[in-house]
């Protein structure tokens, strides 16, 4: 187990490195016959197929902010998890990979969100009908890439507390305990307390007829009156 929490910082890494690929890379793109349009999260756009490649900023002013919001979040995330996954090579995941993986997720999230509105309020304003930017527009790796590098960041810290956490084994205690009393205790320790040499060399026994003499001290033999 100790094993794979090893290699587990890999996956916030990669989520770092396609985050950091997202952020110079389209959000957004149109493609049609003649060209494609492709636009980036702050607002800066490329025009290809045309001959000579064009480019710019929007001249949408709440999709610059929201998209220069959603910039800021994602280069900052992406800055502390590639740090981060570095620096737990070998420990426990930090909470902090969990936290920039619901940040990658809702700055992806808001972006798409913020750009729909945005651009619905700029037909309101300008056209007096509304608009949809992803009626337009289809996503594109800079507004997918920041989902899978949440995703990444939230599923290496799940693995790692679940490799982590040690199983505990609890021994059962046997409810068959017999209660002893203390006299049967006392008696069972005599038991198996060994009798001291000195006591089993003092007993002697009649070398006529065998009689266990009662005292070490006697002289003749109350069997067969031997003297001893």
């Amino acid at each position: 187990m100790s094993g794979i929490r090893d290699y587990i910082w890999i996956l916030p890494f990669i989520g770092s490195i396609l985050a950091a690929i997202s952020i110079f890379t389209p959000a957004a793109v149109i493609s049609s016959g003649s060209g494609q349009l492709l636009q980036y999260m702050d607002g800066f756009y490329v025009i290809l197929g045309r001959g000579t490649p064009e480019f710019g900023f929007v001249d949408i002013p709440i999709l610059m902010i929201v998209g220069i919001v959603c910039l800021i979040l994602m280069l900052t995330s992406t800055i502390i998890m590639f740090i981060s996954s570095l620096t737990h090579r070998k420990s426990d995941a930090p909470a902090s990979w969990i936290v920039l993986g619901i940040l990658f997720i809702g700055g992806a999230i808001y972006y798409i969100a913020g750009t729909e509105v945005g651009y619905m309020i700029y037909g309101m304003i300008n056209y007096d009908m509304q608009l949809s930017f992803w009626d337009i527009f289809d996503p594109s790796f800079g507004a997918i890439a920041p989902f899978i590098s949440g995703g990444l960041s939230i599923l290496g810290y799940i693995i790692s507390k679940s490799v982590g956490k040690e199983q505990m084994e609890i021994t059962p205690i046997s409810k068959d305990i017999t209660p002893v009393s203390k006299e049967e205790a006392l008696v069972s320790e005599a038991i198996s307390q060994p009798i001291p040499i000195e006591e089993s060399q003092s007993i002697k026994f009649c070398p006529a007829c065998g009689e266990k003499i009662p005292s070490a001290e006697a002289k003749f033999c109350p069997g067969c009156g031997q003297n001893l």
